[in-house]
């Protein structure tokens, strides 16, 4: 009796009938994340905190203005009689700030500064997601065919031990190899519950990512294109890269920190004026009026050598952020050279795989012909279907690996993201909350 298992295509072939047309493609997949992964929401309020940080840096260049009033009434009571009054004040004042030395429009770029590496740790918590989207994605696909896989193999071994029941009753096999029959099966179906449980995790894994389970999903997607070299891969890299181009704001940043510590060492001047209005009831209900302006200017001559060390402290941090560039840049090159590598490696685990599926069908074809006559024995049909087996979750691992690793080398080189991929979503403008800010969506009083 010749019995043959499915191979990966039939069990691809199957998922995708029974989704039909409502399967779930790669696309809708990373959209649904980009619309509603909280890590991503979240970096987007933090990145509108930071641009908060640009206003509060202008406002110590710009004037400030308050108003105080007060009304009080009294009641005196004493042995000459009762009596009445009150009293009402009224004040306005005002500051410029003229010279900070230098501060604020250190403070000011340094905020900008500040924003900018914001900006680009967006971008990388966005591909992170996306990425996390994707690999959710063939996880579930692999996992999914896997399952197929060894489901399929359940049903080939069961029918291969009534196969070997049958010739046992009828003495052409003994009873040994009834046993190790047996014993596949079992092996098989454990193989399975543990396909089971490892899909289980793979589908709460996506439902954690995307925001909701996975349906019936789509055929696996072509890789988007890649660079044809190395070299070229990481000077893609080395210019769109998120970290290392927030490691780069970063050191800018760092640097006009040492401006705004230096400014603490310049005088600083300002203007300042008020007017106030009073009236007493008891003097009579007459008013008085009282206008002061002034010019105060401040310099530091003994602080304990505080703001310098201050400036030195600024001075070694800006050091510290540009090593950091220099080690961001390493693991960026790293990051992209694994991620090539593996990219070719997998390919070539495909190619090695499908040529294993090919060999151990017709290694399979030819030790069921001989065991039906008599030359082999059903532990060689039994390890002939094994081998099978295994070289076909090979190429469902080395396909999900191949996909994966590409989607890595889309994401060190910083171009995984939602308008390079082409979704379907309306894309987060970092920008836009700034613009909304500085034409007119806030009041100077705010």
């Amino acid at each position: 009796m010749r019995i043959r298992a499915t191979g990966f295509a039939a069990a691809v072939a199957a998922l995708a009938l029974c989704g039909g047309a409502q399967a779930q493609t790669f696309e809708e997949t990373l959209a649904m994340a980009y619309r509603g992964n909280p890590a991503l929401q979240a970096e987007r309020a933090r990145l509108r905190a930071v641009d908060e940080g640009v206003v509060q840096a202008r406002a110590g260049g710009l004037p400030s203005v308050s108003a105080q009033g007060s009304v009080s009434a009294t009641h005196t009571d004493n042995s000459a009689g009762s009596s009445d009054t009150s009293s009402q004040s009224y004040s306005l004042s005002a500051s410029q700030p003229l010279y900070q030395g230098g501060r604020i429009t250190a403070s000011v770029d340094q905020a900008g500064a500040n924003v900018m590496a914001a900006r680009e740790s967006l971008r990388g918590v966005e591909q992170t997601v996306l990425f996390g989207a994707a690999q959710a994605f063939m996880d579930v696909t692999r996992d999914s065919a896997v399952v197929e896989i060894r489901r399929n193999n359940v049903e080939v071994l069961l029918r291969q031990l009534e196969a070997a029941r049958d010739r046992f009753e009828v003495g052409e096999i003994t009873r040994t190899d009834v046993a190790q029959a047996e014993a596949r099966l079992s092996g098989a179906r454990a193989q399975l519950s543990a396909a089971l449980s490892q899909l289980a995790a793979s589908r709460a894994n996506y439902e954690r990512v995307v925001g909701q389970a996975p349906a019936t999903l789509g055929p696996q997607p072509g890789l988007p294109p890649i660079p044809q070299s190395l070299d070229d891969a990481v000077e893609v890299a080395l210019n769109r890269n998120p970290q290392f181009r927030a490691a780069g704001y970063a050191e800018e940043a760092a640097r006009h920190s040492i401006r705004v510590a230096e400014s603490a060492l310049r005088p600083q001047v300002s203007l300042g004026g008020s007017a106030s209005h009073g009236r007493d009831s008891a003097f009579g209900g007459g008013g008085s009026e009282r206008y002061t302006a002034s010019a105060q200017v401040s310099m530091p001559i003994f602080t304990g050598g505080l703001n310098r060390s201050r400036v030195r402290a600024a001075v070694h941090g800006a050091d510290q952020a540009r090593q950091q560039v220099n080690e961001t840049r390493r693991q960026v090159t790293e990051s992209v050279t694994a991620a090539w590598n593996a990219v070719l490696a997998s390919n070539s685990v495909i190619e090695s795989s499908r040529q294993a599926v090919r060999a151990n069908e017709i290694a399979l074809d030819g030790v069921e012909q001989e065991a039906f006559v008599g030359l082999r024995t059903t532990l060689d049909v039994l390890n002939a279907e094994q081998e099978l087996l295994e070289s076909r979750l090979s190429l469902v691992s080395a396909e999900r690996d191949y996909f994966i690793a590409g989607m890595r080398l889309l994401q060190a080189m910083g171009r995984l993201e939602a308008a390079e991929m082409g979704l379907d979503v309306e894309v987060y403008d970092p920008g836009a909350y700034a613009r909304e800010r500085a034409t007119g969506g806030w009041l100077p009083w705010n």
